[in-house]
């Protein structure tokens, strides 16, 4: 398997350094390879997209599943370029730890992340997922999608009881959904870790979706109430400005 995976991967590469394509004779030949053992792997590779065959010769060349990745890669390097200045600020000007996370899947994927001087340890760091039903940043997406895409997203999650603060049942979480998408920002009061808790903002983008959201995060011992009101119109204003960079037109949903 592992053989089979590193060929088809030269196979790429092969193609890659070869826009004009190469013939499944040309390739066996570059693997080493029996012309069956190339065809096979070329087979597998044009049903998922990554190639593609034209000609009555069967050349191949690279199949469209690389513009769909390269958007998706682009884009995500695009939000954490526009956002980074923006999250450093928020967490300079609050001395917390500020998160930058995505849609993805029925989960939420910290992609960047501003960390403060605190010895205090935070189950977050780029790369890791997260739920999105007892995150602050999760409810926050959550709470701009219809209701249908939510219960798609949650049908097959195990709503987990991280704490007792946690939500556990589509009904509650429905109404906590409700306040967020009116107060525009989502709180994470230690429901998905005791003794931490957030405050959260959706990120929107050009399409007008809320793909991404942010979040300031402290231990309760500094994350007051207080504090966290004083919080909630700089993060919505973050958020906000992000979003206008990222082609959001907040007039648009009106029109």
């Amino acid at each position: 398997m592992i053989q089979s995976v590193t060929r088809a991967l030269e196979i790429l590469e092969f193609l890659k350094s070869n826009p004009r394509g190469l013939g499944v004779t040309e390739i066996a030949h570059k693997l080493d390879v029996a012309k069956s053992t190339a065809h096979r792997l070329l087979m597998s590779l044009e049903e998922h997209d990554y190639v593609q065959k034209s000609g009555k010769d069967s050349i191949y060349s690279l199949g469209l599943k690389f513009i769909q990745m390269a958007e998706v890669v682009t884009e995500n390097l695009e939000i954490v370029d526009i956002a980074r200045p923006w999250i450093e600020r928020l967490s300079r000007d609050t001395g917390e730890i500020v998160h930058l996370v995505m849609l993805e899947g029925n989960e939420v994927l910290y992609i960047d992340k501003v960390e403060n001087t605190s010895t205090i340890r935070i189950y977050s760091q780029i790369g890791k997922r997260g739920p999105l039903y007892c995150t602050g940043v999760g409810k926050a997406i959550l709470a701009h999608l219809a209701d249908e895409e939510v219960e798609r997203l949650l049908s097959g999650v195990t709503m987990q009881q991280f704490t007792e603060f946690t939500f556990t049942t589509l009904e509650d979480l429905k109404q906590e959904l409700q306040t967020i998408r009116t107060n525009q920002f989502a709180y994470d009061n230690e429901e998905h870790e005791r003794g931490i808790r957030c405050v959260a903002a959706p990120i929107f983008d050009h399409t007008q979706r809320a793909r991404y959201a942010i979040s300031i995060t402290g231990p309760i011992t500094r994350m007051s109430d207080d504090i966290l009101s004083e919080y909630i119109p700089r993060i919505k204003e973050t958020a906000q400005a992000v979003s206008v960079k990222m082609g959001y037109n907040p007039n648009k949903i009106n029109e």
